[in-house]
C-alpha cells in the first residue's frame, strides 16, 4: 500500500521504522492554527483566480473552520500514519466535504506550505515574546522606582566595589530587555515575507496571485526567489539567536538572585511562592525558580547550535533534514 499523498509510483508502504523516523506530527501539530489560516487564504485566492469554484472555496473554508474547532476542543484525532499536520488536516477535510478537499492542494506543495506555516508560527511567537518582555520591563521598572533609594553594594569580581541603589541595578536589566526586544522585532521584520506560491521549489504554472495570499496572511510581500522561499530557515536561526541572547540575560539575573538569597550574602529573600524546601533539612529555602531559569538557558542555546549544525551543509531547496527546524523552536 502506498501513501495517497506522495506514493503514486510506490507498490509497497514504507517500513515501520521508516514511518517512525519520517513522521513529524508529534511536533508540527502545534502549527495547526497557522496551517489552517494559510489554507483558507490559499483557497480564497484559488477561487478569486478562477482556478477552483467559489462553491468549493466556501466548502473548504467551512470545513477548515470545523477542523480548527475540533482541534481547539481536543476532539481531533491526530494520526501518525498521515505524517504531518498538512496531511492530517487535508485527510479530515476530505472526510468532511468530499472530493472538493483535494482541490485545496492545487498549486501548492508541502514545501511552501510548511515554510509558510512556520513563518506564521515564529511571527506569532515573537509577538508573544515581545509582550512578555514588555511586561518584564514594566515589573522591573516598578520595583526600581520602589527601591530607588535603597543602597546596595555594587560588585566587581564578586567583591564589594562601590555603592549603588537596588533600583539602579534593576534598571540595567530593563536596558538588556529593551535590546532583546529590538533583536526579536528585527528578526520579525525580515521573516515577514510569504513563501506561498514557490510550490516544491520552482513555482507553479497555475495563474496564482502570490500578492493576494501574502496580504491575506499579513506578510509584507511574497518572497522573491522560489528556491530561497522553501529552503530558507534564517528566520528561525535569527529568532533562536535573539532568544539565546535574551536567555543569557535572564540567566545572569537568575544567578544574581541565587547569590543574593544565599545566607552568606543575605541581600534579598524570595517569596515562598518561588522557593522550595528540603525533605531532610527543614531550614533550607532553595531558589529553585531562579535555578531553573538559569538551567533552561542551556536548552535555548542548544537549540540554536543544533539548527546551525543541521543547516550548515544543506543544498538549496527542501531537504528532509529541515524537519529538525521545529524541534528547538517549539
Amino acid at each position: 500500500m502506498s501513501n495517497k499523498m506522495w506514493g503514486g509510483r510506490f507498490t509497497e508502504r514504507p517500513d515501520e521504522i521508516m514511518e517512525d523516523i519520517n513522521v513529524s506530527i508529534d511536533v508540527d501539530r502545534h502549527l495547526y492554527a497557522q496551517d489552517i489560516a494559510a489554507s483558507k487564504a490559499h483557497a480564497a485566492m484559488l477561487a478569486a483566480q478562477g482556478i477552483i469554484t467559489a462553491g468549493d472555496a466556501k466548502n473548504i473554508g467551512k470545513g477548515l473552520d470545523t477542523i480548527l474547532s475540533e482541534i481547539t476542543k481536543g476532539s481531533f484525532e491526530f494520526k501518525r500514519a498521515l505524517e504531518d499536520i498538512h496531511m492530517n488536516v487535508e485527510s479530515r477535510l476530505s472526510e468532511l466535504i468530499g472530493p472538493a478537499a483535494g482541490r485545496l492542494h492545487t498549486a501548492r506543495s508541502r514545501n511552501d506550505q510548511v515554510a509558510t506555516d512556520f513563518r506564521l508560527f515564529v511571527r506569532d511567537t515573537i509577538d508573544d515574546i515581545d509582550a512578555s518582555l514588555a511586561a518584564y520591563q514594566q515589573a522591573l521598572a516598578t520595583r526600581a522606582l520602589e527601591f530607588a533609594g535603597t543602597v546596595m553594594p555594587g560588585f566587581t569580581h564578586l567583591q564589594t566595589a562601590q555603592p549603588v541603589t537596588f533600583g539602579h541595578h534593576l534598571l540595567a536589566y530593563v536596558e538588556m530587555a529593551g535590546r532583546d526586544r529590538g533583536r526579536f522585532l528585527d528578526a520579525r521584520k525580515r521573516l515577514n515575507e510569504s513563501p506561498l506560491g514557490a510550490a516544491a521549489l520552482a513555482g507553479t504554472s497555475f495563474p496564482i496571485d502570490r500578492h493576494a495570499t501574502a496580504e491575506a496572511l499579513g506578510f509584507e510581500r511574497p518572497m522573491a526567489n522560489s528556491l530561497d522561499a522553501v529552503s530558507d530557515r534564517d528566520f528561525v536561526l535569527e529568532t533562536l539567536s535573539a532568544a539565546a541572547i535574551c536567555a543569557v540575560h535572564l540567566s545572569r539575573f537568575a544567578e544574581e538572585i541565587v547569590i543574593w538569597t544565599s545566607p552568606l550574602v543575605g541581600l534579598i529573600k524570595l517569596s515562598d511562592k518561588f522557593t522550595t524546601g528540603s525533605s531532610i533539612m527543614p531550614q533550607k529555602r532553595n531558589p529553585d525558580a531562579a535555578e531553573l531559569v538559569r538551567a533552561k538557558t542551556g536548552r535555548v542555546i542548544g537549540a540554536l547550535n543544533g539548527l546551525l549544525i543541521v543547516m550548515k551543509g544543506l543544498p538549496l531547496a527542501y531537504q528532509k533534514d529541515m524537519q529538525e527546524d521545529k524541534q528547538g523552536a517549539m
